[in-house]
């Protein structure tokens, strides 16, 4: 029967990462970003205190009991996620300094977190009461959390949020069957069989019928839901349409020219995650009815150029039926969200006619992944109003991170251009504080100047009207014929000219690195200003973070918009830091002193423990995010950088006890040795990845995981070896499991704040540093394994 068991706690781990992964979409929707991802520190601590549970609570969790506790856990599991579904969906926080608010917020880190604690009960227990050997126990903990990584993706394919939610419960429940059929019980394999039945009774139904479980607050509105035609989610995102409507034309545009034609529209209104998107305009296949999209400052280039044009971020296809109203010959738009082009070719087909155009090409792509693959040339490259403000599957710092924004993604776009061809940025604009403006021509000018451009100003113009600007990027000088086009139609449609190689902007800032001529004059010039205007790289791809704490005094007056949310992020993250050190730090000391006469380990194995949780939370949280812009697809990071890095440690963890770290001074050498591993994958990110970003996708998943392979089977060596060393009384080792998740709740924000103070790199290389210091846990003998201790070898 032991096969049960593993089977059970494969299910129990896979559930728990699935719905982490899930938690971070559904609080994207009804709440907002930088909540959303509190997800992984709340359910870390989750996971933590079930831990702590077990060790306060030795009677309950006696040996006799454990096997039906681990029944009973589980399914406490399966009830808790969709009442906390339910509860998220009714009440989300707002982000205001209010009692209604504060309250709304401890009540969503504890909806949150209950079904995490029940799986830390299970999980610890499994680890520590059920009798079965350390090591196996813990890779099948890991198999199943990897299997989650890419369950929760299949769920959302075929379901929505809360029909995904019912089948992780259901999840749950057939872990609790299991476990049952292990301890040969059968009352409760009986309960477990039958909630797993009307749980996934209620997923089927869940996914057939427009009716059921949907968000009742989004973004602290109530959502009318009368008029919604379509909805699709997935890892990426929550995509709506309404109903048709008839709009003035100006009102379809971002930035609608004083003298666009004061005709009616019919335009469906697109929302993701609950914030507008934009609206689909009604074309039927005819490129003339759209010929006000003419009227956008975001079609500028356009006068300049014809002929071939690719999209990044078609969304709702505005750009594209804007290059369609041009009569440009070749049209291609790639969109990193499924949903969209669903939505494009599904529902709304002979709305916008799209599919029936011959010369017009949509696919599902990362744009900068697509196109450092490509081979193509355009006259045209269009970026406009793109960006992530999404906390997606695969985490990050969600209101900041951008791999589109950084100078190595704009050496690939320029290099798909024709020798005379155009990259058009268009970005939000504000004419008294030009601060994303100005760091959006820094990121020109250094991708330039990187190409091998020597005056970057001679190939520069930005053209603003209202709140938007757009910035043209040309391959070759602007000179005479362009800069005369561009001038009449500014002239003639009521835009402004702020620069061009023959024109010097107004703002200070513009000017200064407009008139930079090196990496290091651009470099200087962004520290030099109040706000980050230095060029995003790959290694601190947040090109939307523009906000210094340092300097913060001296932008407090004009907070506001892209500032404001830099800071209520950034406060959110240093809050959540400071908790989550205070946190570990508890569990750290707090039980033995609440209970002074129960088995405690030693200081030695508390601090091993501590290292080993937060060395693995900083290693894969830097993997991630700096793997991600390399796979390309949000999508796909998620599912190679985790399911690998925690499959292979999962292999580790079952072939420790054939190493034996645990005896001897082998784990002095351990540590160090697995620190200089992830120092060199660090080094050789850097030296190797920009050169095969153009190979396939399966050649770069190749390389990511000829990558992970030795980071995570050395990784997993660590925590059965140290259950094996420092947990040899029994009722010590759920401690150290707690002390593990709680260093890791700390580590999964503190990681997050050195990637966006100091790099990506710098995040692998502080979780390098935390397993480089475990011979500092190795100052005394291990002490003599009693009978009762917990099996850590075959």
């Amino acid at each position: 029967m032991s096969a049960a068991f593993y089977l059970g706690l494969t299910l129990t781990a896979s559930a728990t990462l699935a719905l982490e992964i899930l938690q971070l979409r559904i609080l994207s929707v009804v709440s907002w970003y930088h909540l959303a991802s509190l997800v992984i520190s709340v359910a870390l601590f989750g996971l933590a205190a079930g831990g702590l549970y077990v060790y306060a609570r030795p009677e309950r969790f006696a040996d006799a009991r454990a096997p039906r506790e681990l029944v009973r856990h589980a399914l406490y599991g399966a009830l808790a996620v969709p009442l906390a579904f339910v509860d998220q969906i009714v009440l989300a926080p707002e982000p205001a300094l209010s009692a209604a608010a504060t309250f709304a917020f401890f009540r969503l880190v504890l909806s949150v977190s209950v079904p995490f604690f029940f799986s830390g009960i299970v999980v610890s227990l499994a680890l520590t009461r059920s009798g079965v050997p350390v090591a196996r126990a813990y890779a099948a903990v890991l198999a199943g959390a990897s299997a989650g990584c890419l369950g929760v993706i299949v769920l959302l394919e075929l379901l929505d949020a809360a029909g995904a939610i019912f089948a992780i419960a259901a999840i749950f429940a057939v872990a609790a069957a299991c476990f049952a059929t292990w301890s040969r019980d059968l009352v409760p394999r009986r309960s477990a069989l039958l909630a797993t039945a009307f749980l996934l009774a209620l997923a089927a139904v869940e996914g057939v019928t427009p009716l059921g479980f949907e968000p009742i607050l989004v973004k602290g509105r109530v959502e009318a839901r009368s008029d919604i035609a379509f909805e699709r989610w997935n890892t990426l995102g929550r995509v709506t349409a309404r109903a048709p409507q008839t709009v003035p034309a100006a009102a379809a545009l971002w930035a609608a020219s004083p003298v666009t034609p004061n005709t009616a529209v019919e335009v469906v209104s697109m929302a993701i995650d609950g914030e507008p998107a934009s609206t689909l305009a009604k074309m039927s296949g005819r490129p003339a009815s759209v010929a006000y999209l003419a009227y956008d400052a975001t079609a500028t280039a356009y006068v300049l150029r014809r002929g071939s044009v690719a999209v990044i971020g078609v969304g709702v296809g505005k750009d594209v039926m804007t290059a369609l109203a041009f009569w440009n010959q070749r049209v291609l738009g790639v969109e990193r969200n499924p949903a969209f082009i669903e939505g494009l070719y599904g529902p709304h087909r002979d709305f916008t006619g799209l599919v029936f155009l011959h010369y017009v090409r949509l696919v599902v792509d990362d744009g900068r992944s697509y196109m450092a693959r490509s081979r193509e040339s355009f006259d045209i490259l269009q970026l406009s109003l793109s960006d992530t403000w999404d906390a997606t599957g695969a985490g990050a710092y969600a209101l900041s991170e951008n791999a589109l924004y950084t100078v190595e993604a704009w050496r690939i776009f320029l290099r798909r251009l024709t020798p005379t061809g155009i990259f058009t940025v268009s970005r939000w604009y504000t004419p008294e504080n030009p601060d994303e403006t100005a760091r959006l021509l820094s990121l020109a000018s250094a991708a330039l100047l990187a190409s091998g451009v020597e005056t970057p100003s001679e190939h520069l113009a930005l053209v603003t009207h209202g709140r938007l600007g757009t910035l043209l990027v040309s391959r070759a000088p602007l000179r005479g014929k362009d800069l005369t086009d561009l001038r009449e139609h500014c002239k003639k449609r009521g835009f402004t000219m702020v620069l061009a190689p023959d024109q010097e902007p107004e703002s200070p800032w513009l000017k200064r690195i407009r008139a930079a001529r090196s990496a290091a004059e651009l470099e200087q010039i962004g520290r030099d200003a109040p706000l980050d205007l230095t060029p995003p790289t790959d290694d601190r791809p947040f090109f939307f973070n523009l906000l210094r704490l340092s300097r913060v005094s001296e932008v407090l007056p004009r907070l506001s918009g892209v500032l404001l949310g830099n800071l209520t992020a950034t406060l959110t993250l240093f809050a959540t830091v400071l908790a989550s050190l205070a946190l570990a730090g508890l569990v750290l000391v707090l039980p033995g002193r609440f209970a002074p006469g129960r088995v405690a380990p030693s200081r030695d194995g508390r601090l091993y423990f501590a290292l080993i949780g937060a060395g693995f939370m900083f290693v894969e949280i830097g993997f991630l995010q700096r793997l991600s812009s390399f796979l390309g697809h949000p999508v796909y990071a998620l599912s190679v950088v985790p399911f690998w890095l925690i499959l292979f440690a999962g292999f580790g963890s079952y072939f420790s006890p054939r190493l034996g770290l645990d005896r001897g001074r082998r784990l002095l050498f351990y540590g160090p040795a697995l620190a200089l591993l992830l120092i060199a994958s660090s080094l050789a990110f850097a030296r190797f990845l920009p050169d095969l970003e153009g190979a396939t996708r399966a050649v770069r998943v190749l390389v990511v995981v000829a990558f992970l392979a030795p980071a995570g089977l050395l990784m997993g060596l660590a925590l059965p070896s140290g259950i094996a060393r420092f947990g040899a009384a029994r009722d010590a080792a759920p401690w150290l499991l707690a002390i593990h998740g709680a260093a890791s709740v700390a580590a999964s924000t503190a990681a997050i704040a050195v990637s966006v103070a100091l790099g990506l790199s710098a995040t692998i290389w502080v979780g390098a540093a935390f397993y480089a210091l475990l011979p500092l846990t190795l100052r005394s003998s291990p002490p003599a394994t009693p009978a009762d201790a917990p099996a850590s070898s075959d």
